[in-house]
């Protein structure tokens, strides 16, 4: 049995020379890379190739279903120049190593510890080592690519908060009608109060009115009862059933902040119903998203809300951090970030979000994610 050994720039290319010099019943014994090249050794024996003809063939059956047919793949037929078995199998697996070969092109697999820092693509590596999702680092990618690391990483999070701040939220202090809606246990209650305070400051000569909407047969709120009587004011009930006209009757001089105490699913419509009476711009709606909110509740919130165009709240920021999945979440659901909010007190007010602000937050949770981080190593280059 003769063998044979070749080197070329590829497998098709060194499967080609065997064939044409060992014919069409060739075995390859071995395939290895060497200085850049393919070096392939072949025998020219059919009883080798007669003993590996199941197992090769099973082989190009699980590649093919796996991969080379795998949905929206179509590959040109290659009709065998002789009917012969093994012609027809070389033709199949020449076919499916070419295909392997432009899947592999330019792929670079390592240990993201192991990533060389001075690659420009290092920016994607720390930002996913960081929580951020694929789908938002693939967003926002223009950000960052061909930028070095470190300018990379603050590229993409001066894209990414300019994408969350909601613009002038400060304006909410001039809206008629402000709704705080979120599960229970988000903070939206002490939000509520959080607002009336600050209204009650910055609009001295107007009337703040803190009212609580909840479903008939609801029992009450002590906790807005509370915040109620430490700011010298009274809250007012109103159910989903009264009608949208009694809202039309506020004075010019009254602002009412709504604690929105019922499910989201309940609310939406009542609210779908008042926005028709009022001028969209003398009403805001605020949904209240807790620190360490998972991707799912973040997206069911405001995919509800959506039409509504809310501002969100971060709320109990003083518990825990929102991290950078969170951040991924909201980015991916196009939500707008307007509010900053403590819940264990009800004396700090409130922080308007700004890109100043957003940015030196994601800043520092960057860096507490990940280590050696970029805005605290700079680029040696």
């Amino acid at each position: 049995m003769s063998k044979l050994t070749v080197q070329a720039i590829d497998s098709a290319a060194a499967m080609d020379e065997i064939v044409s010099k060992l014919g069409p019943d060739a075995v390859i014994l071995s395939t290895t890379k060497r200085n850049g090249k393919v070096v392939m050794e072949a025998s020219a024996g059919s009883t080798l190739s007669q003993q590996n003809s199941t197992a090769k063939n099973k082989f190009a059956n699980i590649f093919s279903d796996k991969i080379i047919n795998a949905p929206g793949k179509q590959l040109p037929l290659i009709v065998p120049e002789q009917s012969t078995p093994h012609v027809s199998e070389l033709n199949s697996l020449r076919k499916q190593m070419i295909e392997f070969q432009d899947m592999l092109n330019g792929l670079f697999i390592t240990d993201l510890n192991g990533t060389n820092q001075n690659l420009s693509a290092n920016s994607r590596v720390i930002l996913q080592q960081a929580g951020f999702s694929s789908q938002i680092l693939n967003d926002f990618k223009s950000s960052y690519l061909g930028l070095a690391y470190h300018d990379g990483c603050e590229a993409f999070l001066t894209d990414l908060t300019s994408h969350l701040t909601y613009t002038n939220s400060e304006k909410l202090l001039s809206k008629k009608l402000i709704f705080v809606t979120g599960q229970s246990g988000t903070g939206r209650t002490t939000l509520v109060g959080k607002l009336t305070a600050m209204l009650k400051e910055a609009s001295p000569n107007k009337e703040v009115i803190t009212v609580e909407m909840r479903s008939e047969g609801q029992s009450e709120f002590n906790r807005l009862q509370d915040f109620a009587r430490l700011l010298n004011s009274q809250v007012y009930t109103v159910g989903t059933n009264t009608p949208s006209s009694d809202f039309k009757k506020m004075k010019p001089n009254e602002i009412m902040v709504f604690d929105l105490a019922l499910p989201i699913g309940q609310a939406i419509p009542k609210l779908a119903e008042i926005y028709q009476g009022f001028d969209p711009q003398d009403l805001s709606v605020i949904a209240t998203i807790p620190a360490s909110t998972s991707s799912n509740m973040i997206e069911l919130t405001m995919n509800k809300l959506k039409f509504l165009d809310p501002i969100v709240a971060l709320t109990k920021l003083d518990e825990c951090d929102v991290t950078t999945t969170e951040f991924s979440s909201l980015a991916a659901v196009d939500a707008k970030i307007g509010l900053f909010s403590a819940s264990k007190s009800i004396v700090d007010a409130p922080i308007f979000a700004s890109e100043s602000v957003l940015m030196q937050y994601l800043q520092e949770n960057l860096n507490s994610e990940v280590t050696n981080s970029p805005f605290t190593h700079k680029s040696e280059n």
